[in-house]
């Protein structure tokens, strides 16, 4: 059991699913089908339609998930440990306490999507949308968001340690007394952004534009000193 009191799955032993056998260039569960019950793994799921559907302690490890439509989607502790979604809509989908761990997110949309205590450590997004989302708390560490077009949300309260930023679009957002210690945050936009009461330990902070960016009088000093000023 993990510190958020998701369950580890790495020795779950398999459950029932859509399709028996190994994951194959197929497509199970095609169309709009219940969701399965027990732990699934290495199952590939095409086209599926579980629109609205709720997902209660659902466990998923190795899935690939290709064009499905999970819009408002309600996941609560479910599981899904090193799997692919490619072109899903997760849009106004609702998680609370679920766990997306080492996932791979390519092409998705999350419009209006929710995460609420969730842990998300490792998951790596390329090429999806993020705005407008909201995230309350949670681990987001070591998350991939290079280039991410994060404008305007609030990720107050986050857990973004070693997390890469890089080139992420994070003009007016607010990432106040969030844990983004040894983040990536090069050529990120941080302007008018507020990071009030982050932790900034191990951040290259001498190579950002601070313009507009709301601080507190401790982030002020090491920004300074960053910048090669003696702050008495």
């Amino acid at each position: 059991m993990d510190e958020g009191g998701i369950p580890d799955v790495s020795h779950v032993g398999v459950g029932r699913s859509c399709q028996s056998g190994p994951m194959s260039n197929g497509s199970a569960g095609q169309g709009r089908e219940d969701p399965p019950d027990g732990t699934v793994r290495g199952e590939r799921f095409t086209r599926l339609d579980w629109y609205a559907r709720e997902l209660t302690d659902a466990v998923f490890v190795d899935c690939v998930f290709v064009d499905c439509d999970l819009t408002e989607v309600t996941t609560r502790g479910a599981t899904f440990d090193r799997c692919e979604f490619r072109g899903v809509q997760l849009n106004a989908s609702t998680h609370e306490r679920s766990r997306f761990t080492g996932c791979l997110f390519a092409h998705t949309s999350f419009f209006t999507a929710a995460f609420r205590g969730c842990k998300m450590t490792g998951s790596e997004f390329v090429d999806v949308t993020l705005r407008p989302i909201t995230v309350e708390g949670g681990d987001w560490s070591y998350v991939q968001l290079r280039g991410a077009d994060l404008r305007g949300l609030v990720l107050a309260d986050v857990n973004l340690q070693e997390a890469d930023l890089s080139e992420a679009n994070l003009h007016k957002a607010s990432l106040t007394r969030s844990n983004l210690g040894r983040a990536d945050l090069r050529s990120a936009n941080i302007t008018e952004a507020d990071l009030t009461g982050a932790d900034l330990v191990g951040v290259d902070l001498a190579g950002l534009s601070w313009r507009g960016t709301k601080v507190d009088a401790f982030q002020a000093q090491l920004i300074a000193e960053s910048l090669g000023a003696v702050v008495n």
